[in-house]
C-alpha cells in the first residue's frame, strides 16, 4: 500500500493520491456504509488511528468495544471472533469497494484513506450514539 498511489480508470473511479481521497462518494454510497454500525465502528477506529493503518484482529476488538458500549453485547473472545469474520468477509472488502480503505487480505490489514465528507458524517453518527463523549 502506498500512499502515493494513484487510481484512474473509467469515469467515477474513485482516485487516491497522497493518502488522500481525491472523489467523494457518492450520498447513497457513504449512507449505505455507515447504515451498519460494525463498518460505523470500523470506520471511528481507523480514522483514529495516526497513520489510517489496523490489523483486522485490533478492529475487531475496537468494534467489540464500540458494541459493548451501546449496552447491546459483552466483549468476549467469541465476539472478538465472530466480528473478526465479518470484517474480513463482509465489511472490509465492502469499504474497499467503495474506495474508503485499501484491504489486503492476505496480511489481514486495512488501511483508511482520509476522506473528508465521510469523517464529516462520521462526527456527525459518532455524536447521536455516543453523545456523553
Amino acid at each position: 500500500m502506498n500512499n502515493d498511489s494513484l487510481r484512474t480508470g473509467i469515469e467515477g473511479d474513485h482516485a487516491l493520491q497522497n493518502g488522500r481521497a481525491v472523489t467523494t462518494p457518492s450520498f447513497d454510497t457513504l449512507f449505505d456504509l455507515l447504515a451498519d454500525s460494525h463498518r460505523r465502528y470500523a470506520l471511528y477506529a481507523l480514522v483514529g488511528a495516526e497513520d489510517g493503518l489496523a490489523d483486522v484482529e485490533t478492529l475487531a476488538d475496537e468494534v467489540a468495544m464500540w458494541e459493548a458500549r451501546t449496552g447491546d453485547a459483552t466483549i468476549t473472545e467469541e465476539l472478538r471472533e465472530e466480528i473478526g469474520e465479518e470484517l474480513r468477509e463482509t465489511h472490509l472488502p465492502c469499504l474497499a469497494e467503495a474506495d474508503i480503505i485499501e484491504y489486503d487480505d492476505r496480511s489481514d490489514v486495512a488501511r483508511y484513506w482520509r476522506q473528508p465528507t465521510l469523517e464529516e458524517y462520521l462526527e456527525h453518527t459518532h455524536y447521536k450514539e455516543f453523545p456523553d463523549e
